[in-house]
């Protein structure tokens, strides 16, 4: 898994953009404002619907000025978009179809992705990393205070 320091894989990715269709460039994005990155392992999922709650739910005016979240996962446009309104996300859902997790070193030895966030900066470093503890009970809400506390320092 990436750490702080290292370079942040580039991606050009397709995603929701409300009913639309995005494209979203890592390096683009992050030359603008800082983007958590933010991989889930799949649609509909109980603890990927936790997850992206809680990244939902969070009050990022209250931590920095500006900033950018972009939810990654495999799967299709039409699932994630499906997802993303039926959680009502104010950020927009990542199509990972060319191994970006893998990019990352989030993907799982099953190919699964693991859930995780990382704070990518203007340089398209990586600030911050962060990973769901895999030994979290699964009726456990994720716990991304650390992710909060990254962004808040910047």
């Amino acid at each position: 898994m990436l750490d702080a320091g290292d370079p942040a894989p580039d991606f050009d990715l397709d995603g929701t953009a409300g009913a639309g269709v995005g494209s979203y460039r890592l390096s683009a994005a992050s030359e603008q404002v800082p983007v958590v990155v933010a991989f889930y392992t799949e649609d509909f999922a109980p603890a990927c619907t936790e997850y992206l709650e809680a990244l939902r739910d969070t009050d990022w005016g209250s931590l920095t000025d500006a900033i950018a979240v972009f939810g990654v996962a495999p799967g299709t446009l039409d699932d994630h978009r499906a997802f993303a309104a039926d959680l009502d996300l104010p950020f927009p859902l990542l199509v990972d179809h060319s191994g970006v997790d893998a990019q990352f070193g989030v993907q799982r030895p099953d190919g699964s992705t693991r859930r995780s966030a990382f704070l990518v900066d203007a340089t398209c470093r990586v600030q911050f990393a962060w990973a769901d503890d895999p030994e979290r009970p699964s009726d456990a809400p994720p716990d991304i205070g650390p992710v909060h506390e990254a962004v808040a320092s910047l």
